[in-house]
């Protein structure tokens, strides 16, 4: 006769309670992670609080696999965290992979060619940046068109005559204030490159700063330089309905051009961009790289500046973050070429 003690016992099968635990733990940590990780799949990226994380990506990806490690780590303890954390790792690698894939890069210009237009776009926060530094910036980098938020008549006459002085050839200056400002507004730079140009109006009444300019005389393209409200608590509706309004100027106006401070990332839906608009930086690498705070480094910063252009007249062909000594922003330098 054997003793009780003998008798091997059978593997106690894993209780169904404890398994269906597991399985609604991950489940609820996998969506509150693509909630926080990609907002903008819910149709949450205008809405508080996501309208301020969504753009910075890639720190808040780095906040989920830094999480996705800690409980990781747990788990070679308490097995059954392992999924929960596996979900909050693949959350995180999809977000890096968008930011990937939209590109980190500062990104370099081809050489021009004939018919290439290159756009500078630069907030220059009240006109605080280095006036030499913007004239390096648009006679090194052979801007065409200069859009400058934040700037006064001033300085935009100055940088104008600057650039003149050391090209030779004479740039036209147009400029709107800002709403409730007495004199900071959006200036719009064009060379006598592209032929003559006209202030054509648009969107005034309904963007913080924006102007808009066609051509008289010469092959250029129609222009905007623009500077759209913060998406601050008080000013959400606003900004989206602005953002919203240059998005779809691109995409209604052949051949158009339009370059600025827009407040917003790929990710906000105003920027949802719409028929044949396209982005400089979303096409070139450097999608990612972010333009404000210029205080952070590129990679962990919002890519609020833009670059759009109507994709059926025209594709980018290489774009460049800039820093700008005396703005709180990164520049952007685009090159764009005719679809042929």
């Amino acid at each position: 006769m054997r003793h009780a003690r003998d008798v091997q016992r059978s593997p106690r099968p894993r209780r169904p309670a404890a398994l269906a635990g597991t399985v609604v733990a991950t489940g609820v940590v996998a969506a509150g992670a693509a909630v926080v990780g990609a907002p903008d799949l819910f149709g949450l990226a205008g809405s508080r609080p996501f309208v301020w994380s969504v753009p910075f990506r890639l720190a808040t990806a780095a906040g989920l696999g830094g999480l996705a490690a800690l409980v990781g780590l747990a788990g070679l303890r308490w097995r059954r965290v392992l999924p929960p954390a596996l979900a909050l790792a693949v959350v995180a690698a999809g977000s890096l992979a968008t930011t990937g894939v939209r590109g980190l890069s500062a990104g370099e210009l081809p050489p021009a060619r004939a018919g290439d237009v290159t756009v500078l776009a630069a907030n220059v926060l009240h006109g605080q940046a280095d006036p030499a530094a913007l004239t390096r910036l648009v006679v090194d980098g052979g801007a065409d068109v200069v859009s400058l938020p934040e700037s006064d008549l001033a300085l935009a006459e100055d940088l104008a005559a600057r650039v003149e002085a050391a090209t030779g050839t004479p740039v036209q200056v147009f400029h709107l204030r800002d709403r409730g400002r007495s004199r900071f507004g959006t200036a719009l730079l064009v060379s006598a490159r592209l032929g003559e140009y006209r202030a054509t109006g648009e969107l005034t009444d309904g963007v913080k700063a924006v102007v808009t300019a066609a051509p008289v005389s010469g092959t250029g393209p129609v222009l905007a330089a623009a500077h759209t409200a913060a998406p601050v608590p008080d000013l959400l509706e606003p900004w989206a309905v602005e953002v919203r309004a240059v998005a779809d100027w691109c995409a209604a106006t052949p051949g158009a051009i339009v370059a600025g401070d827009l407040n917003a990332t790929l990710d906000h839906p105003g920027l949802r961009l719409r028929g044949s608009c396209v982005d400089a930086g979303a096409q070139t690498g450097t999608g990612a790289r972010g333009t404000w705070p210029a205080r952070v480094p590129a990679p962990l910063g919002a890519t609020i500046d833009h670059a759009l252009a109507d994709g059926n007249a025209w594709r980018a062909v290489g774009s460049r973050v800039e820093d700008v000594p005396g703005s709180d922003h990164r520049a952007l330098l685009s090159r764009w070429r005719p679809v042929t």
